[in-house]
């Protein structure tokens, strides 16, 4: 049986709330989620946040070309030797600066320290939601819909 999980996160890589605001999006989502384990998580190192068996494809930000797998995987394996800290490079398809955060990942997957998930979540957290989370917590967030 397939596991669904809502995982939502900064878009800044490197955001962890402080204590009092993620305390306040608990009761937040308690609200919303009643019937659904919320957990936060916080790590000192950066990590890749995946989308697990959604994962389709991952395209350029800038031009909307697709990126070869094994290109990104190279680009992933590099940002991994410095533990995330630096998430930039160079695309081959444009050839520009950009961030492994800012691809296009079809479905979304991200970068972070904090992530909250939400076990078994059926529903949206719908753009109300998103934006009263963005307000307790501080921050832009990105919404990470994974199956496993």
């Amino acid at each position: 049986m397939s596991l669904t999980i809502l995982k939502i996160l900064s878009t800044n890589p490197s955001y962890v709330p402080e204590k009092i605001k993620q305390d306040k999006a608990k009761v937040f989502l308690a609200e919303l989620y009643k019937n659904n384990e919320v957990e936060f998580y916080n790590t000192d190192l950066i990590e890749f946040i995946d989308q697990g068996e959604n994962f389709e494809k991952v395209s350029c930000n800038l031009c909307g070309q697709e990126i070869e797998i094994e290109d990104w995987q190279s680009a992933m394996d590099k940002a991994y030797e410095n533990l995330f800290s630096d998430l930039d490079f160079t695309t081959l398809c444009c050839h520009k600066k950009t961030s492994l955060n800012d691809l296009t990942y079809n479905m979304t997957a991200g970068f972070a320290k904090f992530v909250i998930t939400i076990s078994d979540a059926e529903n949206e957290i719908g753009e109300k939601g998103i934006n009263n989370l963005e307000e307790i917590l501080g921050t832009k967030l990105k919404i990470i819909w994974a199956r496993y």
